[in-house]
């Protein structure tokens, strides 16, 4: 909670420097969809008009917003909703501010945009915790995503993590993935899309992730504590891995528990037959089956549905989820 910390040291009453803003609406009674649309959009302004140097329009790309928890609670649901809204607004803002300097160069500085969503109630390393008022929008912006990374310190861009909200988990609603256009759902409180190269605020050409949403064939999660760790399953075959694993690679999902084994299981994608399979190293159930173990060179490949529930060693759960691309192959 390192960087939440010094954010929220950089928001107080006494400074207004620092990449983290707060909403200069004091007094304010609640936040709406409407109210923090504003405040996302003036934030991204104003950090553009800091960061752009010269002809080089700078822009934060990666954004982390507390609020009060009956805020989010009001508000929570709707953020698959408004987002795509966000992220046009942004492409306008970055166009007029291209428009007003020649000659100007407004490369994106990564790759796709990330929102991350959470109470204002923070535990910080020191143990203390830090509130917000009600009607306050802390918003946080930076270049690049939140120093995502995997265990053992090793940089995987297809790992998502994030803090657990349990205010509101819209990944168990009924939602219309159409009306999301191109947003990937991390966790019920993270969200990316894609960097759209023509960057058109039309939200119908928000164009989704290319590494994941519908490139992916499947999606593999497991929690590590207090966090959700997802896996894109981008290649026809992935690896659940221990601590130990040295490899660094995107097919690769470390889990850190010493209960997994280096090489744990594997899982491929059988194109001909539009199935997954699942061979194991150590000790493994497939939806509560114990999988017989493979020896050396010779796996043995075990038929897994669509969604499927893997126990490592009987201590570590793996979700397995199919996409709605290979199961409507069917």
């Amino acid at each position: 909670m390192g960087i939440l910390k010094k954010a929220l040291e950089k928001l107080r009453p006494d400074t207004d420097k620092g990449s983290g803003k707060t909403d200069s609406g004091q007094g304010r009674s609640k936040v709406t969809n409407k109210i923090l649309y504003n405040e996302l959009i003036e934030h991204f302004k104003v950090d553009m008009e800091e960061l752009s140097v010269g002809r080089r329009i700078l822009y934060p790309m990666s954004f982390n917003i507390l609020l009060h928890p009956s805020d989010y609670d009001r508000v929570g649901e709707s953020l698959p909703f408004i987002l795509p809204e966000v992220v046009a607004g942004f492409y306008a803002a970055i166009k007029a501010k291209k428009a007003s300097m020649q000659e100007s160069d407004a490369t994106p500085p990564a790759t796709y945009w990330f929102f991350q969503f959470a109470s204002s109630k923070v535990k910080t390393e020191d143990d203390q915790e830090s509130f917000i008022k009600p009607g306050e929008i802390v918003t946080v912006g930076r270049l690049v995503t939140f120093d995502i990374k995997a265990q053992k310190g090793m940089r995987t861009e297809n790992l998502g993590l994030s803090i657990k909200c349990q205010n509101s988990n819209v990944n168990q609603n009924n939602i219309n993935q159409e009306a999301l256009l191109g947003m990937e759902i991390l966790t019920n409180n993270a969200f990316m899309f894609n960097f759209d190269k023509n960057m058109s605020e039309k939200l119908g050409d928000i164009q989704s992730s290319q590494r994941g949403g519908n490139n992916a064939l499947a999606t593999l999660t497991y929690s590590d504590g207090t966090t959700n760790v997802h896996l894109k399953m981008l290649d026809d075959l992935v690896i659940l891995s221990g601590p130990q694993e040295t490899r660094n690679m995107e097919n690769i999902m470390i889990i850190n528990s010493e209960a997994v084994e280096v090489g744990h299981v594997q899982i491929r994608y059988v194109k001909e037959a539009n199935k997954f399979q699942l061979c194991a190293y150590s000790k493994t159930r497939l939806n509560m089956r114990e999988v017989p173990l493979s020896v050396g060179g010779v796996p043995i490949w075990k038929d897994m549905s669509f969604n499927s529930d893997i126990f490592l060693n009987d201590e570590v759960n793996v979700k397995f989820k199919a996409s709605d691309s290979i199961i409507s192959r069917l």
